[in-house]
């Protein structure tokens, strides 16, 4: 018998060992294997996908400022420039701290001197916590001494030090040069990596900029350049038309902040933010330069590259015509004040006389509208708006002339007769009997002209005297009605009411305009009854603004067509020395045409031409604008407007004129709003600012003598209010 070997215990260990070792280099080679396949994979695959990501991260587009584009009138002149000043920069490189951002600032605020007053209280409240630990420990030792002992955290004892650490407690600490140091660090440590932000441009001083520029080497992330500002060369002259830019401090305005990132802005861009700045903010916007940074391991910036030149905004030419708009300006101002003046005349006279029997309220006499436009293309010549405020003074109210909307009156008749004509009420030339309506459950309703007999009328006529009978039995109409004494109206009146209101809409009353501006009120157009709906018919209930009204006249000018009102005429390239070439022009919108026949039109324009135009002796009928319009040469159309209305529980008239020149061939269509006037008998004599506008038009476009504004007398007016002439 064979005797067993046996390993020993030490060949056992070898053995052992010699199997891991072998394991453990299987594993290391797998290992190896498996990093050069991935490293073969990226560089050979995946190489080029890394190289471009690598390329493109030193490419930034940055936020330099670049010029926006300018502002033109139709004629070239300017309205919005850009003045340039110097400016302060800071880059943060990347991964650089807020501390090391701190450092930069407190050496960059020995060169500059900053505003300090914008500084908020929690801006302070921080540099106390990391510059001031035993000041803050004269008020807080124990919240101090277990922050250093570890007792609570950095957060815990912030939030401790906000609810102690009040205004009066930091300016007491704070030293001017500290607070122009925070100034500096606030604009500086909101800046993303590699996108400049700057520092300051108002006010930069010729030292402040020379003495940087010395010490850029030493100024880490610090450079110079050149910023802009908006530059108005006509003043406050459609300031909020023209629209607001926000600032270099502000970036995105907070409202806006979604809409625009959402475009690809960054939060510290500057933007368009009301207006026509923000409408038409991406033609006005300039192209950011685009540069290749080169950074070290530490982000530290150590050279660049422009690879794309940054670019001006675009210019844009409006239809405004600015010399028109100063003029009008200066009309709207005379009328505003001098009718103001001859209120407080009329009341003072009245103190002796006692011989009038009507409220009177000058302050009430505060507002008028204006709006000129093309009735042709829809461009609009000038808007403007002027108020009296609470200290007597005149500012602009440019921008009511599409946001604020009033019960216009007697003026929208022509949509009311045109509604007619479309639903087979009354024909061409039908003569309807001019008489007081008695209806049940109602006050009896009658024109202003004729209270208590019957006189019969045709549309022409219904419009030159604005019959108010005749548009009540349009109304009647449309509900299926013909007039009866003491009849009842139908409590359903969807269907009729949907007619008229529509009627109105398709010359521009109560909808949009389609004028390029934000924040257009369409009107108040309350649910109707049958009642409503006969003080719809002569502009008793829905509410307009100037601009709709100026549509809805330009629309009878334009033989029927609604043409789209619009500011913008044409986008040029921005060139500093020449108009730059035509982008894009605005040119002629339709919105629709009306549904009248060529007859249909021609009468409502006749009527118009009555109301300006026309006095009938044998009848003793004159138009309604008669008065102040039948001199003008070349002849005008139009129709007048007189509203009820209500202020502060007083009753007092909204007067609206509208109109349109030559009369024949029409190149420009007006809408006057004069509000809360006082309700009178006759009315105060507003219309003639309308003949004003347009002598101010024909002087201008036709080269005719320039002629004084109309002057108001009190002493004539007085006489007329105390016999009631009409």
């Amino acid at each position: 018998m064979k005797r067993a070997k046996f390993k020993s215990l030490d060949a056992i260990n070898k053995q052992v060992l010699k199997s891991r070792i072998n394991i453990i280099m299987l594993v290391i080679f797998i290992l190896f294997l498996v990093v050069i396949i991935r490293l073969g994979y990226l560089q050979i695959v995946l190489g080029d996908t890394y190289q471009e990501q690598v390329e493109n991260a030193q490419y930034v587009e940055i936020n330099q400022s670049v010029p926006r584009g300018e502002i033109y009138d139709r004629n070239g002149n300017l309205l919005v420039g850009n003045s340039s000043e110097q400016a302060i920069y800071f880059t943060r490189h990347r991964n650089m701290s807020n501390f090391e951002i701190m450092d930069v600032a407190k050496e960059l605020s020995s060169y500059l001197t900053m505003d300090t007053d914008s500084l908020t209280l929690r801006d302070k409240q921080d540099y106390l916590i990391n510059n001031y630990p035993n000041e803050l420990k004269k008020i807080m030792p124990e919240q101090v001494t277990l922050l250093e002992n570890g007792g609570i955290s950095q957060d815990s004892f912030n939030e401790e030090a906000y609810e102690q650490v009040d205004e009066e407690f930091a300016n007491s600490i704070l030293s001017e040069e500290d607070l122009n140091t925070l100034a500096v660090y606030v604009t500086m440590v909101s800046a993303s990596e590699l996108n400049p932000v700057i520092v300051k441009s108002e006010d930069v001083t010729d030292e402040e900029f020379a003495r940087i520029n010395e010490d850029l080497d030493e100024l880490t992330g610090i450079s110079t350049g050149l910023d802009w500002q908006r530059d108005y060369p006509h003043g406050d002259t459609l300031r909020t038309i023209l629209g607001e830019v926000s600032t270099n401090e502000e970036g995105l305005p907070r409202e806006l902040v979604e809409y625009y990132q959402a475009l690809g802005y960054s939060r510290n861009d500057r933007v368009g933010k009301s207006y026509l700045e923000f409408q038409y903010e991406d033609v006005l916007r300039g192209k950011k330069p685009q540069v290749k940074y080169t950074t070290d391991k530490s982000g530290k910036i150590t050279g660049e590259e422009t690879i794309q030149e940054g670019k001006a905004g675009d210019d844009l030419y409006l239809t405004i015509d600015i010399e028109l708009q100063k003029e009008l300006e200066k009309v709207a101002e005379h009328h505003l004040l001098s009718i103001r003046k001859l209120a407080e005349d009329i009341v003072q006279m009245d103190e002796g006389r006692g011989n009038i029997d009507y409220t009177i309220i000058p302050e009430y006499i505060d507002t008028v509208q204006l709006v000129v436009q093309d009735p042709n293309n829809g461009d609009i010549l000038a808007m403007v708006g002027k108020q009296i405020n609470e200290d007597g003074d005149i500012v602009d109210y440019d921008y009511g002339t599409l946001t604020a909307t009033y019960v216009p009156g007697s003026s929208i008749k022509g949509a009311t007769v045109a509604t007619g004509y479309q639903q087979d009420v009354f024909e061409v030339g039908e003569v309807v009997i001019d008489e007081p309506l008695y209806i049940s459950s109602d006050q009896p309703r009658a024109s202003f002209f004729n209270t208590d007999s019957r006189v019969p009328v045709d549309d022409q006529r219904a419009l030159m005297v604005s019959s108010n009978s005749y548009m009540f039995k349009v109304a009647l109409g449309l509900l299926g009605l013909d007039y009866t004494q003491n009849m009842t109206l139908p409590t359903d009146i969807q269907q009729a009411g949907y007619d008229l209101r529509n009627g109105l809409n398709q010359f521009g009353l109560g909808i949009s305009t389609g004028i390029d501006l934000p924040n257009e009120a369409t009107g108040l157009s309350p649910q109707l009854d049958a009642t409503d709906m006969l003080n719809l018919a002569i502009g008793q209930y829905d509410t307009y603004t100037a601009l709709q009204l100026s549509q809805y006249m330009s629309t009878f000018a334009n033989d029927g067509k609604r043409v789209q009102q619009h500011l913008a005429k044409e986008v040029r390239s921005s060139d500093a020395n020449e108009k730059g070439a035509v982008i894009k022009s605005y040119g002629t919108n339709v919105l629709n045409t009306v549904d009248l026949t060529n007859t249909e039109i021609d009468q409502i324009q006749a009527g118009f031409y009555d109301v300006f135009n026309t006095h009938d002796q044998a009848r003793d009928m004159y138009g309604t604008g008669w008065d102040a319009y039948h001199e003008l040469e070349p002849k005008a159309a139009g129709k007048t407007g007189t509203a009820e209305s209500f202020r502060e529980g007083e009753a007092v008239l909204n007067q609206t004129y509208l109109g349109y020149a030559p009369y024949d061939n029409p190149d420009m269509a007006f809408s006057i709003i004069f509000p809360t006037l006082p309700g009178t008998v006759p009315f105060f004599p507003a219309q003639y600012m309308g003949q004003d506008v347009i002598k101010k038009y024909y002087e201008i476009y036709y080269g005719q003598d320039e002629e004084s504004l109309y002057k108001y007398d009190a002493s004539e007016f007085y006489q007329e209010l105390d016999y009631g002439k009409y």
